[in-house]
């Protein structure tokens, strides 16, 4: 327990904390003088650091943001919204001239989404405070080339000071929206990273590779120790250096895609602080992404642990 009464987070997530503004349906492109109908326009918090905390909390895991929000409706709401969930609030920075990150999604008929972000999305007031990382188990980069971890010296030190505190590094990435970072600009980084989550498109982007197992390899070669390469409906890839498997997802009806890579990465921190081994850690957090998409907003689905387990109960998968 803390001083102030509450139990010490296991988890840090840093990264990006945003309100979305989620249009589903949208049936034409808007033109002026004429209003375009959609199907819904919805109000969520979001962002990866707050996706990721937000299902942690849920899933039983004591855990604090650190990230950057303005002084402003949005950030109110956002603080508030992790608050109500839980979570330890105390490590977000909140400048008073800035305003709070805002994004709009676009999400299409197949649940796939288009996003549309601002400079707000920069975060140029933040400094990392990594005092926060004392007493965590892993901290989670939720947002790895995105402010607040678009600066490789940030990134470095965030790393370095993560290690030595003791933690398991977990990281989530991006393509850097605000900087043309690669994965040659954080090469010092890369070996404290424990287990890396990108995505297939991000896997090719950063890799240059178009294959899934040769894009792992590359992030091997780079000196991440295990890397989760998400491949959506394909399910996922893990690989180190001594195995290779791959977990396939779930059949279920997609709603909406926003968040299911932050829920997995959620579903896998959660079951390591469990103590987990790796498959069954692999199969939760593919259940987590599974129950994240079939609703809209992402963090709308996933409820608790035992919500988690019959859904994997009732929807076992063939692992082969």
């Amino acid at each position: 327990m803390t001083k102030n009464g509450k139990k010490r987070a296991e988890v840090v997530c840093m990264g990006q904390v945003v309100l979305d503004c989620i249009v589903k349906g949208l049936t034409a492109a808007p033109r002026e003088g004429v209003v375009t109908m959609a199907d819904s326009v919805t109000v969520f918090p979001g962002g990866d650091a707050f996706n990721e905390s937000v299902i942690l909390s849920r899933l039983g895991i004591p855990t604090r943001v650190h990230g950057g929000l303005g002084r402003d409706l949005a950030g109110n709401i956002l603080t508030a919204e992790l608050e109500k969930n839980g979570v330890d609030t105390e490590a977000i920075l909140r400048d008073g001239e800035g305003p709070s990150p805002v994004a709009c999604l676009f999400v299409g008929e197949d649940g796939k989404r288009k996003s549309v972000n601002t400079p707000a999305h920069g975060l140029a007031f933040f400094r990392p405070d990594t005092a926060c990382f004392q007493g965590a188990r892993v901290v989670s980069l939720a947002s790895l080339f995105r402010a607040p971890l678009a600066d490789p010296a940030v990134i470095l030190q965030v790393c370095r000071d993560a290690k030595a505190a003791g933690a398991v590094i977990c990281a989530d990435m991006k393509i850097g929206n605000l900087s043309p970072l690669r994965l040659a600009d954080i090469r010092e980084a890369l070996p404290t990273i424990d287990y890396l989550f990108p995505n297939e498109t991000e896997g090719a982007f950063y890799t240059g590779q178009t294959d899934f197992e040769a894009m792992a390899r590359t992030f091997l070669d780079a000196g991440v120790k295990n890397v989760i390469l998400k491949t959506g409906e394909k399910g996922c890839l893990f690989k180190n250096r001594e195995v290779c498997w791959h977990i396939p997802a779930h059949p279920v009806p997609v709603r909406d895609t926003t968040g299911a890579g932050d829920n997995f990465a959620a579903g896998f921190i959660a079951s390591l602080i469990w103590g987990e081994n790796l498959m069954d850690a692999l199969v939760f957090a593919t259940a987590c992404a599974a129950i994240c998409v079939g609703a809209i907003g992402a963090t709308a689905g996933v409820r608790d642990r035992e919500q988690v387990m019959d859904f994997i109960k009732d929807h076992p998968l063939a692992i082969g």
